[in-house]
Order: C-alpha cells, then sequence, then structure tokens
C-alpha cells in the first residue's frame, strides 16, 4: 500500500513537470482574426495564438440575406488569409476551422462608404493571460490526480 502511495506522488510530480517544461503545446489553442477591408473587398487575416497562420482552413462566408445559405466557401491561403467581395450591405457572417478545433467565426458589419484604403481590425484570444491558462491546466491535472488517489483508498473519508 505505502509502494502505491509513493508510485502516485511520483506520478503526479512527473505531470506536473511535463506541464510546466511544455507550456507551450498548452498555449497554442486560441485563434484570432484581423479584418483588412481594401477596396471592394473584404480580406480577414486568421491566426493562432502563437502568431502562426491558420493555412489552408475551411472557409465559409454567408451574406446578411441568407445565413443558412452560404455566399461563398473555399480555404485560407498559406497565410491564413480569405477575401471575399460583399454584394449587399449589412453584417456578413464568415466561419474559419482547420478541422481539429479552432474556430473563428467573424461578423464583418459593411456599410456605404466604410471602404477606407487599408482598416485593420484585430479580433481574437492572443490577449489572453497565458499565465492563467497554464494555471487552469496544472490545477486540472492536479484534481484529477487527487480524484484517481481517492478512489484507490481503501477507507471511505
Amino acid at each position: 500500500m505505502r509502494l502505491r502511495f509513493f508510485l502516485n506522488i511520483e506520478f503526479v510530480c512527473v505531470l506536473v513537470v511535463l506541464a510546466l517544461v511544455t507550456p507551450g503545446m498548452v498555449l497554442a489553442h486560441g485563434t484570432g482574426y484581423r479584418v483588412l477591408e481594401q477596396g471592394k473587398a473584404v480580406t480577414i487575416e486568421c491566426y493562432y495564438s502563437d502568431g502562426t497562420a491558420m493555412a489552408y482552413a475551411d472557409t465559409i462566408v454567408f451574406s446578411p440575406e441568407d445565413l443558412k445559405l452560404e455566399h461563398q466557401n473555399g480555404r485560407t491561403d498559406k497565410n491564413g488569409r480569405v477575401a471575399f467581395f460583399p454584394d449587399t450591405l449589412g453584417t456578413w457572417r464568415v466561419t474559419v476551422s482547420d478541422g481539429i478545433g479552432h474556430k473563428i467565426q467573424a461578423d464583418i458589419q459593411v456599410e456605404p462608404g466604410n471602404t477606407p484604403p487599408l482598416k485593420i481590425q484585430d479580433q481574437g484570444s492572443v490577449g489572453q493571460s497565458h499565465a492563467l491558462s497554464a494555471a487552469m491546466g496544472i490545477s486540472l491535472i492536479f484534481n484529477l490526480c487527487t480524484v484517481i488517489v481517492l478512489m484507490r483508498r481503501k477507507k471511505p473519508l
């Protein structure tokens, strides 16, 4: 019994060390986008929280007139960009998904005279606290290990 307890503590310690050593893997789950409006085309640049582009991600564009039938579909380019030409005013919905759980839903407002030479609008989760995400991951690992240890105990609490 005592040997099992120490093995569980060693297991927990190894998990905590791995969580501290590899925070980059844990933090790479956020996404964001920038809207680049240029002329009559609207260009959206999609990226992960570490700054890398969401290259070749599936893209669907919906017009304000019909949010069920897609206006355009395709993929982002190697730089994570997709462009479309709005033919009506209103809020356009652009959905970008990489197929492995990262998804962006951008609502783009197209108004008359809303086409300056270059307007950059930055949206996303990049600015969120990475320390908070790491602390939550460590807490999750600790709590799961605690539940496992308590379930294996023979004495009721």
